[in-house]
């Protein structure tokens, strides 16, 4: 009952948001590495964008990241994984701030496409996922709450599932490109 309760405050606050939320880290301790290419501000390149990144060091092989956008400023905890040859940002509620977005344990992640010269993160994208999962309800622990999706499955599923459609058509989204700021 517990876990139902907070899925559906969870979903709440995450209705503005294409990401979908894991209960479970992408990352063990020995999948994470620090690359100080990400560290910086970065803005993203669309014109008409206000939307920004800064990631600052924050411990061993982690990172605070401040989001903002015209809306709102929220700060997150960030770990870049290295799974395989690919990288993922799983990106979770910095429980020392108020964070609007995230402020409950859950983790979103990203397939990190490029950190150099720009940096192009790319969103497993909900819909895919969605349409998969109906058709394939084993293939990765889920629940659904209020018509929305949480993942609920282990680290080393999530890696083995992820992995598995790194490079399927329509799994992530295209990429959204930041520059360095100037």
């Amino acid at each position: 009952m517990r876990l139902i309760t907070f899925s559906i405050a969870l979903v709440l606050m995450l209705v503005t948001s294409s990401c979908v939320p894991s209960l479970q880290p992408l990352y063990s301790e020995r999948d994470l590495v620090l690359d100080r290419a990400l560290l910086g501000q970065w803005m993203e390149s669309k014109p008409d964008s206000k939307s920004t990144l800064t990631f600052i060091e924050h411990g061993e092989n982690e990172y605070k990241l401040i989001s903002t956008d015209d809306k709102e400023t929220s700060t997150y905890l960030a770990h870049l994984v290295k799974l395989g040859d690919k990288l993922f940002l799983d990106i979770s509620g910095d429980p020392s701030v108020n964070c609007q977005t995230l402020s409950m344990p859950v983790h979103m992640f990203f397939l990190v496409s490029q950190t150099k010269p720009s940096l192009k993160l790319r969103d497993l994208d909900d819909k895919w996922l969605e349409n998969y999962l109906k058709k394939n309800p084993a293939a990765l622990k889920h629940q659904i709450v209020d018509k929305d999706l949480i993942l609920t499955a282990s680290t080393e599923e999530l890696q083995r599932f992820v992995l598995q459609h790194v490079n399927t058509r329509g799994a992530f989204t295209d990429p959204v490109e930041y520059v360095r700021k100037k």
